[in-house]
């Protein structure tokens, strides 16, 4: 199978959506799009996606965190294969294109925040060299 890796464009909005949603996060291609487009054009942010057989099987979205306790880093947002291309190593080179990116920026650390119930991307980011460095509660407030 060859597999394309390049940064998104909004033209991607679609099969965005359609991947998005599989990783439990609903959204329309207008949605996508409009929530893209300044991501796209940010600096700070980079939107990578891997493409076979004419579909988009993944993608990953990592930006800068600036914090006042520690130094620039870089974060990952988003990581999603297809579910029918899983176990073929696409996760891994999305992260691996990710860490490319964030060391070219200039960042010395890349993390990621994943969900308490999802022990599969816990297994998934430690055996891409991750470590687990605290567990912590999100709390909310709509405004």
């Amino acid at each position: 199978m060859d597999l394309l890796y390049r940064k998104a464009v909004s033209q991607d909005s679609q099969e965005i959506a359609r991947l998005s949603g599989q990783l439990g996060y609903p959204a329309n291609a207008e949605q996508i799009e409009a929530r893209l487009a300044p991501i796209l054009s940010a600096d700070d942010h980079v939107v990578i996606v891997a493409k076979a057989q004419s579909k988009l099987v993944g993608w990953i979205h990592a930006h800068e965190r600036l914090l006042v306790e520690s130094p620039p880093y870089a974060e990952i947002g988003g990581l999603v294969v297809d579910q029918e291309f899983k176990g073929k190593r696409i996760g891994q080179q999305l992260v691996r294109h990710c860490e490319e990116w964030a060391r070219t920026k200039g960042y010395q650390e890349l993390r990621v925040r994943v969900n308490v119930t999802r022990v599969e991307a816990h297994q998934f980011y430690k055996h891409a060299g991750f470590e687990n460095t605290k567990t912590q509660q999100v709390f909310r407030k709509e405004l």
